[in-house]
């Protein structure tokens, strides 16, 4: 069963707005944990060459401020053993079946974490027509998730339970989040948010994209209808 959450890629101030851009792709192809960059591939672009020639593409067609790109996590629950070539089979499925020939894209497993997982990385703006990718909220329920279900199943893994995809077969999103505390959720989201931050801003950034609204003393609140609950994050190396 593998897990897929989106973050937007956004520009950066300074004199380069692609500089978060350039971060991430640095981050998902670190040898230490792609055994050397063997667990790294690209679409529409080489790995080695991938922020230039997305750079390229924004000047092209004049797109190079606002939204830079998207990070995609496909993380595998840790109960399967799941390996680093199952991994890149639904990450690279994943990247093709989603971008297909329109967007310059990098992705990478990662074997450092006790989980299995993987990370894709999309320039904003299409190499075919020059529009910006666009991410609406249904996109992730209605597209992504049933999408690393589809290569999971393929596989033989087992998938997201049934609020994440189009045709509900397990139980219901309201039991499942009943049956899952608040601190595994924000574990979870924490841990994501770590791996794809270049710093401890942009980890914040991308913690309140989620909806995580931090307090004094690296205490974060977690808002919802009828409950507050607060959780004392740890430092980002031990995530």
């Amino acid at each position: 069963m593998a897990i897929t959450k989106i973050l937007n890629i956004m520009e950066s101030e300074g004199r380069n707005p692609a500089s978060h851009l350039k971060n991430a792709l640095e981050y998902i192809q670190n040898p230490d944990k792609t055994e050397e960059c063997v667990l790294v591939g690209g679409i529409n672009c080489l790995p080695d060459t991938a922020f230039e020639q997305m750079e390229e593409t924004k000047n092209i067609f004049h797109k190079t401020g606002k939204r830079q790109g998207y990070h995609v996590i496909i993380s595998f629950s840790p109960e399967e053993k799941v390996t680093a070539e199952q991994a890149m089979y639904v990450l690279e499925h994943f990247a093709k079946d989603v971008l297909s020939d329109d967007y310059e894209a990098v992705y990478a497993v990662h074997t450092d974490r006790e989980h299995m997982h993987g990370h894709l990385i999309w320039n904003s703006v299409s190499i075919t027509t020059g529009k910006k990718y666009n991410s609406p909220k249904s996109n992730w329920k209605n597209h992504l998730q049933p999408i690393t279900n589809k290569y999971c199943d393929e596989l033989g893994l087992a998938i997201m339970p049934a609020e994440y995809s189009r045709n509900p077969k397990n139980i219901s999103r309201d039991k499942w989040e009943r049956e899952m505390s608040m601190k595994e959720i924000i574990l979870r989201d924490a841990k994501m948010c770590a791996y794809a931050a270049g710093n401890v801003e942009h980890f914040k950034y991308l913690m309140k994209r989620l909806g995580y609204v931090f307090k004094k003393d690296a205490w974060m609140e977690v808002q919802a209808p009828g409950f507050r609950y607060y959780h004392k994050l740890a430092k980002l190396d031990e995530m």
